[in-house]
């Protein structure tokens, strides 16, 4: 039977984003399902059927459902190709993996220091703070950690794992994006990280993801919460 492939996730880059720039960068055609009623209804509501998923993103072929972003990307990274050729690397990778979406949900958190669930926009006032201390004390805790990783396979010159690209190649791409569109002016005085800014400008000159990225098809950000 052929794969039939689904994203479901809201109408913004966001974790789906993730997912979205893998099917990309194989040329793989998927159904991209952002409306907000149908996600709500088959994710959050449950009548998608199957093995229960809690949140979007949801990657599905056929009867087989996945949420969990990171899950997602490990299993698609597998399944398409994008995958390290040795165990080592293989933990390497899903340790990094783990590491860009844990960074990405601090950043969330600082959007939303007073209540989670609550949206931005009716606690912006009370967040700031958190949104400063994530500016000024962890953002470049973590660019740094990803300059080392970088840096630690042939000097930060090619991809992070051997000399192929990875699932984790195209999650950091995308968390690499995220901080240069949530702050601009950080990410252009950070000059600690040469290697990382090279590579993220290597990954989006990718033809089929640079064609992706000046297209209709790819997501706005949000504009808070790195989302």
């Amino acid at each position: 039977m052929a794969d039939n492939w689904e994203v479901l996730y809201w109408p913004l880059a966001g974790r789906g984003e993730y997912v979205r720039l893998m099917f990309v960068e194989k040329g793989i055609e998927f159904k991209d399902t952002d409306d907000w009623t149908v996600v709500r209804e088959q994710v959050k509501e449950g009548k998608l059927g199957g093995f229960p998923v809690m949140f979007p993103p949801v990657v599905c072929n056929g009867d087989f459902h996945l949420s969990q972003t990171p899950t997602i990307c490990k299993y698609l990274g597998k399944k398409f190709g994008l995958y390290p050729d040795n165990e080592v690397d293989e933990w390497h990778a899903d340790q990094l993996n783990a590491t860009i979406h844990d960074y990405i949900a601090e950043g969330r958190l600082a959007f939303h220091g007073i209540n989670h669930t609550l949206t931005y926009y009716k606690q912006t006032e009370e967040t700031k703070p958190y949104i400063e201390r994530f500016i000024t004390e962890r953002i470049p805790k973590w660019l740094k950690h990803f300059e080392d990783v970088l840096m630690a396979n042939n000097g930060g010159k090619g991809f992070l794992f051997g000399d192929k690209l990875t699932y984790v190649d195209l999650g950091l791409m995308h968390a690499l994006r995220t901080t240069e569109s949530q702050f601009p002016d950080v990410w252009n005085s950070a000059d600690y990280i040469p290697a990382l800014k090279s590579f993220k400008d290597r990954m989006c000159s990718r033809p089929r993801l640079a064609a992706y990225l000046k297209s209709d098809k790819c997501r706005p950000f949000e504009g808070n919460s790195m989302m």
